[in-house]
């Protein structure tokens, strides 16, 4: 895995990989996952901190159960926890007005360890941040898509 090829996700990723409300999106984020395994990439600790807290309290999975898929997505992913540079970094993104805070956050963080794609569903579709550019999976074609996860 190459710094220019990289990928990794926001945690609405995570979530619809588990939730069966959309089968579409569902199956678009499970592809994505798929890929961020068996490349071992590389993936913020923010991301599985935030879809442990959005999934139990929306009461999507139990606390065991979203205990048990971040442990088991740890086993395959390089996780990346963010340092005093990328808190700075995101508070003056977020100053510009276009981010939340802790979506500059994990901006910063995935743009410092190397990662040059970012899939969200939340964030400017195409915003480029550095050398990371965000992509929303639900608006890519199949071929868009797996040229992204090569």
């Amino acid at each position: 895995m190459t710094a220019t090829k990289s990928f990794t996700v926001d945690t609405n990723i995570l979530i619809y990989s588990i939730d069966r409300s959309d089968p579409a999106k569902q199956q678009v984020a499970d592809r994505i996952l798929r890929s961020l395994f068996l490349q071992r990439a590389l993936l913020p600790l923010q991301a599985l901190n935030e879809f442990y807290h959005a999934t139990t309290r929306k009461r999507l999975l139990t606390p065991a159960e979203a205990g048990a898929f971040v442990r088991d997505t740890l086993m395959f992913v390089v996780p990346i926890s963010y340092v005093q540079e990328d808190v700075l970094e995101a508070m003056s993104l977020h100053k510009t007005g276009e981010f939340q805070f802790f979506d500059s956050l994990l901006m910063a963080t995935a743009a410092r360890a190397g990662c040059s794609t970012l899939f969200s569903e939340d964030l400017h579709d195409g915003r480029p941040y550095g050398s990371l550019t965000v992509r929303n999976p639900f608006k890519l074609s199949a071929t868009e898509l797996d040229a992204l996860l090569a």
